[in-house]
């Protein structure tokens, strides 16, 4: 197990979905300590903040100073490509991480997690953020989590529940 005190070195481009439920959470810290570099690309960015002004996460996501929004794939040839099947926030992530050779791309939607899979991209879920930080010794406990994503309206369901559980022991 790594210490809470030495986050991966890796670069990580992260979509919507994960930065919105981490910061509902008031869990957004964890890719912090996770991680030493996340990009945001500015689409997704504009998705979570400037789109949604009035909304408890919009304090979380702006005092996350360690965030890095990115412009760098906004209306690029690749994203555009990828916005034919994907929403504009997804197709963003996925060009980010490409452009910007990214060691890993955080993004929940089913579609998207395949089309950065086609493009040869690792990717993880916030439920596999929330594993990795439990393994890591980030969290005392996933269960209280995990039940608490579900109720802020994360779709969760119960055959992913139980496998997150028990990957980090907390089966049964």
């Amino acid at each position: 197990m790594r210490s809470a005190e030495e986050p991966h070195d890796v670069l990580v481009v992260a979509d919507t979905t994960p930065l919105l439920y981490l910061a509902r959470l008031g869990l957004l810290d964890l890719l912090e300590r996770q991680y030493r570099r996340v990009l945001v690309p500015r689409t997704v960015w504009e998705e979570l903040v400037v789109a949604r002004p009035d909304a408890h996460e919009v304090a979380v996501l702006r005092a996350a100073i360690w965030l890095e929004v990115d412009p760098g794939a906004d209306g690029s040839t690749q994203m555009l490509a990828l916005a034919d099947d994907l929403d504009a926030g997804e197709a963003a992530a996925i060009a980010l991480a490409l452009l910007r050779h990214a060691d890993l791309l955080l993004i929940d939607d089913l579609d998207g997690r395949r089309a950065a899979t086609a493009c040869g991209l690792s990717i993880r879920g916030t439920i596999g953020v929330l594993v990795e930080a439990r393994r890591d010794g980030l969290l005392p406990a996933l269960r209280p989590v995990l039940d608490q994503l579900a109720l802020s309206g994360f779709r969760l369901d119960e055959r992913l529940y139980r496998a997150a559980l028990e990957a980090v022991g907390e089966g049964g």
